[in-house]
């Protein structure tokens, strides 16, 4: 016959092994594929984040500037953007400069992007972040605003 004390501890131990073995099952990585394309959606414009094939690089790239007022639409289509360092906690900070078209092409907007790269085990990878964009024109603030998105590995 088992004592009581020692059925406690029985128990116990097993309950131990059980939870290490599911945290263990439930690990986050926190680091990019390297090499890998990310993509996503800000409302309805399309966002790409591509990771150099080092993993301590990525550039993020939309075809548009989102705007967060009543017409809805992006804005500007030629864009500069260089990329983005990713730190070891697998943060990612990036910005595009957009600029009017036409023959004299001035800055419109400024889309800085943020976020962090997550793998779940047994999931596919993802880089979920926030869009942030400020418009460039003097004393028009209506269409500024944030969101969040997420962008999956390609």
């Amino acid at each position: 016959m088992i004592k009581p004390a020692s059925r406690v501890l029985a128990l116990v131990a097993v309950a131990l092994i059980a939870l290490a073995a599911t945290a263990a099952a439930a690990t986050v990585k926190l680091t990019p594929v390297k090499g890998a394309t990310y993509s996503g959606l800000v409302g309805h414009t399309p966002i790409t984040v591509k990771v150099d094939r080092k993993g301590k690089t990525a550039k993020v790239n939309m075809a548009v500037a989102p705007l967060f007022c009543s017409s809805g639409a992006g804005g500007g289509e030629p864009h500069s953007s260089s990329p983005g360092t990713i730190t070891k906690q697998g943060a990612l900070s990036a910005t595009i400069t957009f600029f009017t078209t036409g023959s004299t092409r001035r800055k419109l907007a400024t889309v800085t992007v943020k976020g962090h790269f997550y793998t779940f085990a047994g999931s596919t990878p993802v880089f979920q972040g926030q869009v942030k964009t400020t418009l460039a024109i003097a004393g028009d603030s209506s269409c500024n605003g944030q969101e969040s998105f997420q962008a999956v590995k390609g």
